[in-house]
């Protein structure tokens, strides 16, 4: 599976195979595909989930993973080669002990995300001096030219691409906009990946 095939599946459903004249170019498409690939990674995460050595920043509570490929946090397993690490309710453990956050550093036992940013989190107690976890995090796809090997999603994503390929596609044309065809290709997407449907947030520029 390439951008390119992707974008042979897409040009035959919205007839756009005139090889004289072409309604959107292949650079266009290309951009849509590699878009598409970043909103998969939204929609259906699994694929992009990547494991890693974090280290923590020492006598804090409050961390934040730095992997230059990192979309979100995920999940911290445990402590390198270690003990497990919990997760907690924030809310609880602020009711239960409100001065967590002072404690007296130790090894990770539980952690929480961050509320407002994805690549944030807390750990409990703050971090030692050489603290390293284990963290499972979503990382951003790869940008793709026409013909390179997509290798980060299974061939079973090409129809759902090529859905939300149509959906920019179309959404360049008021009138199919206008007869919810595009968004109806945006709801496919989002389906085909096993996603919650809702009305797309609008389109980027083409």
């Amino acid at each position: 599976m390439t951008p390119q095939s992707i974008i042979n599946i897409a040009r035959s459903i919205y007839n756009d195979q005139d090889t004289v004249s072409l309604r959107i170019s292949n650079i266009d498409l290309l951009g849509y595909v590699n878009d598409g690939l970043k909103e998969c990674s939204v929609v259906a995460p699994q694929y992009f989930k990547t494991s890693g050595d974090f280290s923590c920043t020492e006598g804090q509570t409050e961390q934040a993973i730095t992997f230059s490929n990192a979309q979100a946090i995920d999940q911290v397993v445990r402590i390198k080669d270690g003990k497990a690490v919990l997760p907690m309710d924030l809310m609880a453990m602020s009711a239960f002990n409100p001065d967590w956050a002072s404690d007296a550093a130790a090894p990770a036992q539980n952690w929480t995300r961050f509320s407002g940013d994805p690549l944030r989190f807390y750990i409990y107690p703050k971090a030692p001096d050489m603290q390293l976890l284990e963290v499972i995090y979503i990382r951003n796809p790869q940008t793709y030219t026409l013909n390179d090997a997509i290798t980060e999603v299974p061939e079973s994503v090409a129809p759902a691409l090529a859905d939300y390929v149509i959906y920019r596609s179309e959404s360049r044309d008021d009138e199919h906009s206008n007869s919810g065809r595009a968004v109806s290709h945006y709801q496919a997407f989002v389906q085909k990946l096993g996603g919650k449907v809702s009305a797309p947030q609008g389109t980027q520029g083409a």
